[in-house]
């Protein structure tokens, strides 16, 4: 149960631990498919064809999906697209001008135009929400045993969530179907037979989810239901 409220918590602190150098804060917040679907429908997207700058494409950015999920831990609610490129400037880079920003790092700063940064953020927008919608979709099917999500294993291994069904744990990885995503999948697969985690890229087309009105495509419980076939498979 939350600790007693204070100034400080709205009620949703469990626990902070401390052990060694590690410092956790663990809080209660109970999701709903129908509720980020209201929040999906109420925001703006603005991130259909910007250009690409090549020097910003192929830069080592900090991750975006960071910010993302700092924003839902200590919100509790989506960003919009102003709320989360403000946050993660805020938190990684420093405003030179009205048109760029630096992002510093090894005592060494990299300047950038900011709405060419603010264009590759959009891109990736949908699918931070689309991931978030989906692993919450998986928590609420029922159908396996548990789900969990691992900032971590995202950013590093490409995992966007682990279920576990009959007693094994599988980590995913969610792709849209493209002619890049099925590549990715066969080369995958290609190496199953030396890895011995239960690995599975899932190509999911997102035809198939007409139930949310607003300007990002969600995921529906019939890609849950693939996923579901996928395991038995």
């Amino acid at each position: 149960m939350p600790l007693s409220s204070d100034p400080f918590d709205d009620g949703t602190t469990l626990d902070i631990r401390f052990e060694g150098d590690t410092v956790t804060l663990i809080r209660q917040k109970h999701w709903t498919t129908a509720g980020i679907e209201t929040q999906v429908m109420q925001l703006a997207y603005t991130g259909e064809n910007l250009p690409k700058d090549p020097a910003v494409e192929k830069a080592k950015l900090p991750p975006f999906v960071l910010s993302f999920y700092k924003f839902i831990f200590f919100k509790s609610r989506l960003p919009d697209e102003n709320e989360l490129w403000s946050y993660y400037i805020s938190q990684h880079f420093k405003v030179v001008d009205e048109a760029h920003i630096q992002f510093q790092k090894n005592d060494k700063g990299t300047t950038f135009i900011a709405d060419s940064v603010r264009a590759r953020l959009l891109r990736s927008y949908p699918s931070l929400i689309r991931d978030f919608h989906f692993f919450v979709l998986c928590q609420e099917s029922k159908l396996f045993e548990r789900v969990s999500y691992s900032l971590r294993e995202d950013y590093f291994d490409g995992v966007d969530l682990q279920v576990q069904y009959q007693g094994v744990v599988f980590r995913v990885s969610v792709m849209l179907n493209s002619e890049r995503a099925r590549t990715y999948k066969a080369q995958k697969y290609a190496r199953r037979v030396i890895n011995p985690q239960n690995e599975i890229v899932m190509l999911f087309d997102l035809l198939k989810s007409t139930h949310v009105k607003g300007q990002i495509k969600l995921l529906s419980a019939k890609h849950v239901e693939e996923l579901l076939k996928e395991l038995h498979n």
